[in-house]
């Protein structure tokens, strides 16, 4: 007995853990075969599933273009109000005679029984109409109010009040704008009728159709032809529906095909678009991703069982790292949100009481609520925009942005935190360096960089701002500096810096933070096309610098104008030919 021990102790060990490593792994590829079929499955039935997707992406992207272009056709019309009427004028026929123009170039010059247009002279009081806004009595009656109504509510340059008006036996389609002296002030008001059930039947055909802008780009190419014939467009087959049931347009090829989606918009009307796949294309697509080949998987798995089980190690490995690191970041943001919350309670209770001994104490006390809900609104932006950064939610609104005054109302804010911390803030940013960015986003990128400036700096020093216009290959751009006189970044960390949860300093810094500011700068800056990085400051410390285009290659408030230019040689045609 002892004999035998001594020999298993010695031998038998080492048989038994290469026997059960051997039952591991084939354990392993059984539940892994399984686990494929299993997949197979659930693929052919995301295949499927993704087909319809297609066709419903493809009747979305069509009803989105047939809105912008409507909405387009509807700024083109009223483009002709633009010319400032202290320089011109513009009398009703010569604004019907361009808008009519507009119209018949974009709708064709189908008889249309709800076209008209009018006009009221705000000076006077005159109202004056033509064609369906003269002709039909709900319109003589309606029309004057809709344009008073208009010349009240708006007070842009320019301005559209979109309205359905119902007519006997029709819908008609209202659109006013206005014309105004340079001064901004009101002259007159002018509008055009339209039949919505034109619109509906017409619109949707001058739309481009190009297969790559109604399906994802990854599925169109060269490869989907099919027949002579064929071409881009015939990929997808397209179908309108009114909310009364009525086919009001349709592409001239229709398909059988099991493809199939649909899309309502819901506006003043309710349209539903259909959208089809070819049947070739459905073909196709199964083929690519359906082939049999792929169930060949299971053959390899009794080879790749142990990198797998080494993947899965490392995986969970990595998952204990993300939960360490979720569960600091949460106990930083708790502590983050707590230090605010006591301060407003506080000062708050204490000013219900009434202790106060004075004004002077009491407004004090505002101000510190005040900055606390201010420091307590920015944490929270900031976890709202990482936590959409995450999830490829974040969607930028950019405008013509002045760079300088944003960066002073900023750290016009942040006056009273540096003071608190006994630190100055001194800022070097000039007005009127116009950037295309959006103003939400860039100031929660220059709150992080001044915060955490503060935060990692000592008593006592001065944190600096700079803006400066600066030039790239591409073009003209704009660049912010944040100084401070801290420790620095050391080199060897400004990699993973700006890595979510990543807090320099060591464990036993009592900076505070939540660990994703700098993250969220870096994904902020570079969505809108800029780069971000950190560096030793001229008198120490560290120093981030930002650039960012000023905005070429994106949609420019210039755009309007273009198309106003773009009208006006029409609408200057047709006044040589029309009596003022």
């Amino acid at each position: 007995m002892t004999a035998w021990w001594r020999a298993l102790r010695a031998r038998g060990w080492r048989s038994l853990v290469v026997t059960g490593a051997l039952f591991g792994t084939m354990l392993i590829s059984v539940a892994g075969a399984w686990a494929v079929r299993e997949a197979w499955i659930e693929h052919q039935h995301s295949v499927e599933t993704a087909l319809d997707e297609y066709a419903r992406y493809a009747a979305r992207a069509f009803a989105e273009q047939v809105t912008e272009s409507g909405i387009l056709l509807r700024s083109q019309v009223n483009a002709v109000t633009s010319l400032p009427a202290d320089v011109h004028p513009l009398t009703l026929a010569e604004y019907a005679a361009a808008a009519g123009a507009v119209l018949d170039g974009r709708l064709g010059k189908e008889r249309d029984p709800g076209r008209g247009y009018f006009r009221l002279d705000l000076r006077t009081g005159r109202y004056e109409a033509l064609g369906a806004a003269a002709d039909i009595p709900r319109m003589r009656d309606t029309l004057p109010h809709l344009a008073r109504d208009h010349a009240k509510r708006h007070d842009t340059y320019y301005a559209v009040v979109f309205s359905n008006v119902r007519a006997p036996g029709n819908v008609i389609t209202v659109t006013t704008a206005s014309q105004r002296n340079r001064d901004g002030s009101q002259v007159a008001v002018f509008g055009y009728l339209t039949s919505r059930s034109v619109l509906v039947r017409t619109l949707p055909g001058t739309v481009p159709r190009r297969a790559s802008m109604l399906l994802p780009p990854s599925q169109v190419g060269t490869r989907w032809v099919y027949g002579a014939d064929t071409i881009p467009d015939t990929l997808v087959a397209l179908q309108r529906i009114d909310e009364d049931g009525t086919e009001v347009f349709h592409t001239p090829q229709r398909y059988t095909s099991d493809a199939r989606g649909e899309f309502v918009f819901r506006g003043l009307t309710s349209t539903k678009t259909v959208a089809t796949l070819h049947p070739d294309l459905v073909r196709e697509l199964r083929a690519e991703y359906l082939h049999p080949e792929r169930q060949r998987l299971q053959l390899v798995l009794p080879v790749l069982a142990l990198l797998l089980a080494g993947a899965g190690t490392l995986h969970l490995r990595r998952e204990r790292e993300l939960q360490q690191a979720r569960r600091d970041f949460v106990a930083s943001v708790s502590h983050e949100l707590r230090t605010p919350l006591a301060q407003i309670r506080m000062f708050s209770e204490t000013l219900q009481l009434r202790r106060e001994r004075d004004d002077e104490e009491r407004m004090r006390w505002l101000g510190v609520i005040g900055r606390e809900a201010r420091r307590l609104g920015d944490l929270v932006e900031n976890i709202l925009l990482f936590s959409h950064i995450d999830a490829a939610r974040v969607r930028l609104e950019p405008e013509r942005t002045d760079i300088g005054e944003l960066v002073e109302e900023v750290v016009e804010a942040y006056v009273p935190v540096a003071e608190q911390r006994q630190m100055r803030l001194v800022a070097d940013a000039p007005s009127r360096i116009y950037a295309l960015v959006d103003p939400r986003a860039l100031r929660q990128v220059v709150v992080n960089l001044l915060d955490n400036a503060l935060k990692y700096g000592p008593s006592g020093q001065t944190v600096s701002l700079e803006v400066e216009r600066c030039t790239l290959p591409e073009g003209p751009c704009v660049r912010l500096f944040v100084s401070d006189q801290g420790p620095g970044v050391p080199r060897a960390d400004r990699a993973r810096l700006w890595q979510p949860f990543v807090r320099l300093g060591g464990a036993g810094h009592n900076a505070g933070g939540s660990g994703i500011g700098l993250s969220v700068v870096r994904s902020l800056v570079e969505q809108h096309g800029g780069t971000v990085a950190v560096e030793d400051a001229p008198g120490g410390g560290a120093r981030f610098v930002v650039v960012i285009p000023l905005g070429a290659g994106m949609p420019t408030p210039a755009t309007t104008a273009e198309m106003r230019a773009a009208v006006a040689p029409n609408r200057a045609a047709e006044q040589t030919h029309v009596p003022s």
